[in-house]
């Protein structure tokens, strides 16, 4: 497996990309275009949009697209834009879980580390009873998908499963399919692959989430995969 530091991942410091204009995507969640007025967007960042007027919310980009300057109707989808770049940080981002409504032309997308306490974030931990998982370690199973080690914290999830990743309980920013379970030991020293992740048997000490086809980069240890 080759792993993916995630830990070791700076956040962009001091970057802004201001919203220009909002479009739902037929598979869910929105595309919104506009620019980058200051620092480095990353796909796969933790970002915090700050609204006009109510409150800023958690989001995570997906995916970004450019214009191609050398064919027309053509698109890039760099790693990462520049607000100093030849484009001037024009690009559109894609961002899962989300609604066209939840943003507006104006708004602005930063860091989660650089929200000012008088543009509070609302992250309020919901109720997960059929499923809660808590995740330790990531890495990328190459052709596969992405291995979420962790700690099942409620109830159970199986194979084909659809659970929400979120940076709180309860707060979904995207889904994804669990395509297998690998538990990590139980007493009597036993591991393998199991059908459900439970809190017991062999998924005591833990289990690996093999993930369906997502940039890994969308996780974060320490936070939670769940289902409502």
């Amino acid at each position: 497996m080759k792993q993916d530091s995630f830990e070791n991942r700076k956040q962009p410091e001091g970057f802004e990309f201001l919203i220009e204009t909002v479009s739902a995507l037929r598979g869910g969640g929105v595309a919104v275009t506009g620019k980058v007025t200051g620092g480095v967007l990353r796909k796969g960042d933790r970002v915090v949009c700050v609204p006009g007027a109510g409150s800023s919310f958690l989001c995570a980009i997906l995916d970004i697209a450019q214009p191609n300057p050398e064919q027309k109707r053509q698109y890039l989808c760099p790693d990462e834009v520049r607000a100093e770049e030849p484009g001037e940080g024009r690009c559109a981002l894609l961002i899962p879980g989300r609604d066209k409504a939840d943003f507006r032309a104006g708004d602005r997308l930063v860091p989660v580390e650089s929200v000012p306490l008088d543009e509070p974030m609302v992250m309020i931990p919901k109720p997960c009873r059929k499923f809660l998982f808590r995740i330790n370690e990531l890495s990328v199973v190459q052709g596969v998908g992405t291995a979420a080690v962790g700690t099942v914290m409620n109830g159970s999830a199986g194979i084909g499963d659809i659970v929400s990743f979120g940076h709180v309980p309860g707060e979904t920013v995207f889904s994804c399919r669990i395509k297998g379970i690998d538990g990590k030991g139980s007493k009597d020293g036993k591991t393998g692959l199991v059908e459900r992740a439970t809190s017991d048997g062999l998924c005591s000490y833990g289990c690996a989430l093999i993930l369906d086809e997502l940039d890994s980069r969308m996780f974060r240890v320490g936070e939670y995969l769940f289902i409502l």
